[in-house]
């Protein structure tokens, strides 16, 4: 698949009709759904989400048991079970297996410290980590239009944000959790507002910052006391639980395997900094840390936390593998310094449920919420996943703002694959920000706000990729960041060192990139409105680096572009096909090209890039008579209706 197009950047001959073979060659299957079967809703735990029906050999040796009904004093055989997986994990040794039976765990952190541990499930067991408790129908209380109920409930830190000035994220920073029959109710600021599905939680003792818009400079830590929390929907018509947890665990021997294992309603806050006074530095801000090198996680559901569901962190050459992430606050699934690690048919959707502020102009440097982010690391791939938001009605106009970006490699990510994967209703499905190498082909991006979005990167290969409704569908642009510099002082001297970009040289300059034998067809209509100053088929911007150390143009940004094909409604309807930015230019969209043929023939473009689109596809029409697919749905929010197969011949 990929060497085909490669073949192209080697600069083979080809006609036309040969560019179109390779097309029809290069789109493949969507990803298929996992492989286990789910359990049926009346046998299942949680109300929410169904978990795969997994059946996991069970060693003979070296093997221990654990119930909810179980004992701690046990001895952890199958028909004497430890209670928890703590006392488990305290007791493994290396190599041990831990089983887990049928149950909801609700425990405090723990950590794996042992080599090749395996934590799995019980053949046909549905497990879950729960990071909240049940609280029993007695001990609410009518309070007017609401119900209270009042005790030691854990009180969490409101303040501990990436963003400096924690009043930028509002309400989403705050981690507290409530759900009846598992469906989250939404937190409010104050008991006025309280109604159906919602919560408003009365701390009288909070954590506060030292100076009020930044918590840089430290924390007035908070009494953990007396909390009360009152909600709208009457919590004593379901079973009402509420988030005390922050963390389930800390993995940081080599070679774990997690199989089957289910995480749900965790609450971390956003910060690593905080050391909370009842749960320590596991407050936040992930629910799932794995530290080990060589690590499977598979067959597993991780959602509902108030920040991040998973997160690898220095765990080399790992894989997730067949998990679901849903619903988390902030991002799914985060990885740091993670070389050689592998996300592959996994499903991602409704991640940034607590609506962390996304917008850079808002969020500025603090921008960190991903479906998947990725940053500081070598040959991470990311494969035959599914990024779903087909439940959310979005504006696609909305560049970025409403949903997270769905696979998002920064600050140094260096020879990353994004390959087959499937993409819909994203409002930025490929971002690869400020990094090195790579390839991203063969993905599916349908309905969405930005396609594949090349930012500050250099020597990206872009092949093979489709790209259907969606207003910016490739986009390759300079960053004013350079050499691994995040900001500068008024003397453009760095003042925020990125220091693993620069320990690996990294210019975070946009070159040599290749855009080759890619379709992009048929982007939404906007109701008659104008067009974003963004949306373009293939949208390219220069600039100058806020360093002085360079200043890069269109004309720098790539050593190959040709053999991609465009299907237009029409030139009334959709005017330009490709922007060219110059240093003569007024504005980052100076030169706007109409047609495929005027690439090549403006003085404006170096002709040593290979191709200049000499061999595209420029073709228009409906979509119903699309000429590339076997079907293209026809409306721009007719998510998962199309069949991206080329039609024969």
């Amino acid at each position: 698949m990929l060497s085909r197009a490669k073949g192209h950047a080697a600069r083979i001959a080809m006609t036309l009709a040969a560019s179109v073979l390779a097309l029809a060659s290069s789109i493949v299957a969507l990803p298929q759904p996992a492989a286990h079967a789910e359990k049926p809703h009346g046998e299942r735990l949680n109300k929410k989400y169904a978990v795969a029906d997994t059946d996991y050999p069970v060693p003979q040796s070296n093997v221990l048991w654990v119930s909810p009904e179980g004992d701690d004093g046990a001895a952890g055989a199958q028909n004497a079970p430890l209670k928890s997986v703590a006392a488990a994990a305290k007791k493994a040794t290396d190599g041990t297996t831990i089983v887990l039976k049928s149950g909801v765990y609700r425990e405090p952190h723990f950590s794996i410290t042992k080599s090749n541990v395996t934590l799995q499930a019980a053949p046909h067991a549905e497990v879950w980590l729960k990071g909240s408790d049940v609280v029993g129908a007695s001990r609410w209380k009518k309070d007017g239009r609401v119900w209270k109920v009042t005790g030691d409930f854990q009180n969490f830190c409101h303040v501990c944000t990436v963003n400096p000035d924690p009043r930028v994220d509002g309400m989403a920073a705050f981690p507290e959790q409530v759900f009846i029959d598992d469906q989250p109710l939404k937190q409010v600021d104050s008991k006025d507002k309280v109604g159906p599905g919602t919560f408003y939680v009365e701390d009288a003792t909070p954590t506060t910052l030292k100076v009020a818009d930044d918590r840089t400079k430290g924390y007035n830590v908070g009494k953990q006391d007396s909390v009360t929390y009152y909600v709208g929907s009457d919590p004593t018509a379901g079973t009402t639980e509420i988030s005390q947890r922050s963390r389930a665990f800390t993995s940081t021997g080599s070679g774990l395997a997690m199989k089957g294992v289910n995480v749900a309603q965790f609450a971390p806050n956003h910060a690593w900094d905080f050391n909370d006074p009842r749960l320590g530095k596991e407050s936040g801000p992930v629910a799932v840390s794995v530290n080990g090198a060589g690590s499977v996680i598979q067959d597993g559901v991780f959602a509902q936390s108030s920040s991040t569901g998973f997160f690898f962190d220095h765990a080399e050459n790992s894989r997730f593998v067949n998990n679901k992430v849903y619903d988390n606050g902030a991002t799914g699934l985060g990885g740091n310094r993670t070389h050689g690690t592998t996300v592959e048919k996994s499903v991602f959707s409704a991640s940034n449920a607590a609506g962390m502020e996304i917008d850079g102009t808002k969020c500025k440097g603090y921008c960190t919420v991903g479906d998947v982010k990725i940053t500081h690391a070598k040959d991470v791939t990311f494969r035959e996943n599914v990024v779903d938001y087909s439940g959310r009605q979005v504006s696609h106009v909305d560049k970025g703002k409403s949903t997270p970006p769905g696979f998002w490699c920064d600050e140094g990510c260096i020879n990353a694959v994004v390959v087959n994967n499937f993409f819909t209703n994203s409002s930025s499905a490929i971002f690869i920000e400020v990094s090195a190498g790579g390839v991203v082909a063969s993905n599916v991006i349908e309905s969405s706000g930005m396609g594949i979005t090349l930012s500050g990167s250099e020597r990206v290969k872009v092949y093979n990729n489709t790209v259907s409704r969606t207003l910016a569908s490739i986009t390759v642009n300079e960053d004013e960041r350079s050499n691994g510099c995040n900001a500068v002082d008024a003397n453009r001297r760095c003042i925020a060192n990125e220091s693993w970009s620069q320990e690996q040289h990294l210019s975070w300059d946009a070159t040599k990139n290749e855009v080759y034998n890619n379709i992009v067809s048929s982007r939404p209509g906007l109701n008659g409105s104008r067009r974003p100053w963004w949306s373009y088929p293939i949208r390219t911007a220069g600039g100058a680096d806020e360093d002085g150390s360079s200043k890069l143009y269109s004309n720098s940004l790539f050593t190959g572009l040709d053999y991609n094909a465009y299907y237009r409604n029409g030139l009334a309807g959709d005017p330009y096909l490709m922007t060219w930015d110059t240093p003569e230019g007024a504005g980052k969209t100076d030169v706007r090209f109409s047609r495929t043929k005027d690439i090549a023939e403006d003085s404006r473009t170096d002709k040593r890039i290979d191709g200049l689109e000499r061999h595209a596809l420029d073709q228009f029409g409906a979509r119903s008579a699309n000429p590339f697919f076997v079907k293209e749905a026809d409306g721009d929010a007719d998510f998962k209706k199309s069949d991206y197969h080329l039609k024969a011949g």
